[in-house]
């Protein structure tokens, strides 16, 4: 009887310490094909920011099925799950954002969104243009093996399922700055956060930069408001279009021509102009509206004042009232990636996707809320490669032009084949950062 008793004792001090990788490899298979039939079915769904009620109450029967600590409604669709571990250790975040962009998609896929609605007042297709039908995915496969594994874990897992990540409907806020506001650290105590983003670089490669990793981000947003009159006499009116031309000609040189880029890079972009309602109105008004990408908050603060000049200039010259804003939705700060963290975990992604690999050193002008978190704890931001096998070899950074689309395009195309290396990196950082990180 002490035999069988001792035996016992040995085979569950075994199983608590059993690795958590030995155990994903054997449940890879079968596990992937729950997360691509996921990603697929929210892919065909998406849903924009706030507004991820489907895709929330379908990571949140998931979780509880698990039989997962949840809370909902964080955040308006906000879900966080708590695993808790067999073992001491810390709290690990795990992030992954839900909302899809206002794009009609032209994939062609048999799981394509035919999803439309009224965004800024117009009718919009969506589409998970970014990816994050990926991330929500990858998250429910890491959750569901997590919880059957949970004995071997260290610690416990705050996953978090992050809505409006591209940015909040502008008067209700939104994003990981709400959900932080509503003290998901405060009462969950994470110790350090990991997220992943899909992109159109080679099939499975993970890529992960230290120090500042994507720019700050504002959305600016220019009136102007001219005299409406008939197309046949301009002289009778005055013709915001005209004014919002000159406009986009010179914000267009703000970057090139008006500031020195040389030591910290920025991107002035315009994104929409939205004016008049036929061919032979002169109309009243015009809107542009855009994007600034910075890593230096005094050249930003230069950018600011650079926009607004210019637009001075224009309006005296065509005699338009012309207004600027700026931080429209808000503001996202750099992306920071702590160095220790980085340079501790990497070999975990070496690991996930061997030979596979790449550390930047080139920061990315796209942006993220995730710096919200990072700003709070260590963090870690990290890419997976998409593309289809033996496409975009060449490239190793988000935004650069190769033979596949990148993300926010009506064709960007995510690879199902490369998503185990998802749910791969994310289990080994919370198997390895236990024992690695101190």
């Amino acid at each position: 009887m002490r035999k069988t008793a001792l035996f016992s004792a040995l085979i569950f001090a075994f199983t608590l310490n059993a690795d958590l990788k030995n155990s994903l490899d054997k449940e890879i298979n079968s596990l992937m094909e729950k997360v691509i039939e996921w990603r697929h079915d929210i892919h065909q769904y998406p849903e924009l920011g706030n507004r991820e009620f489907r895709t929330s109450k379908k990571i949140e029967d998931h979780l509880v099925s698990l039989g997962i600590q949840v809370e909902t409604k964080i955040a308006y669709t906000g879900v966080v799950g708590l695993i808790k571990g067999g073992m001491p250790g810390p709290t690990i975040a795990l992030r992954a954002d839900m909302d899809a962009l206002p794009v009609e998609e032209k994939t062609g896929l048999p799981f394509a969104s035919k999803v439309r609605t009224t965004y800024l007042g117009n009718d919009v297709g969506v589409m998970h243009a970014c990816g994050h039908d990926a991330h929500v995915a990858i998250l429910m496969g890491v959750a569901e093996f997590l919880a059957k594994n949970k004995s071997k874990i260290r610690g416990n897992i705050m996953l978090i399922f992050q809505p409006a990540e591209e940015g909040p409907p502008e008067d209700e806020g939104g994003g990981a700055k709400m959900m932080l506001a509503e003290g998901i650290f405060d009462k969950y105590k994470p110790e350090v956060i990991f997220g992943l983003h899909v992109t159109n670089i080679p099939n499975g490669v993970l890529s992960v930069k230290s120090g500042p990793a994507m720019a700050a981000a504002s959305t600016y947003r220019i009136k102007i408001k001219g005299v409406q009159t008939h197309g046949s006499t301009p002289w009778a009116g005055i013709d915001p279009i005209m004014a919002t031309a000159e406009l986009i000609e010179s914000l267009n040189t703000v970057v090139s021509r008006r500031i020195n880029i040389i030591n910290n890079p920025a991107v002035v972009s315009v994104g929409m102009v939205e004016s008049g309602t036929r061919g032979n109105i002169i109309p009243e008004d015009s809107l542009i509206m855009g994007t600034i990408r910075t890593f230096d908050p005094d050249l930003r603060k230069e950018i600011y004042e650079e926009i607004e000049q210019i637009a001075r200039g224009v309006a005296t010259g065509t005699g338009t009232d012309i207004t600027v804003e700026f931080d429209v939705g808000g503001f996202f700060p750099v992306t920071y990636n702590n160095i220790k963290l980085v340079e501790t975990m990497k070999p975990s992604l070496m690991e996930a996707s061997p030979g596979r690999f790449y550390e930047s050193n080139i920061p990315v002008t796209g942006a993220e809320d995730f710096s919200y978190f990072s700003q709070e704890i260590p963090g870690m931001y990290f890419w997976l490669g998409v593309n289809k096998p033996g496409i975009g070899l060449e490239s190793k950074n988000f935004g650069e032009r190769t033979g596949a689309a990148g993300n926010h395009s009506p064709y960007f195309y995510v690879d199902d084949s490369a998503l185990d290396k998802g749910v791969k990196a994310f289990v080994y950082l919370v198997d390895d950062y236990p024992k690695q990180y101190n």
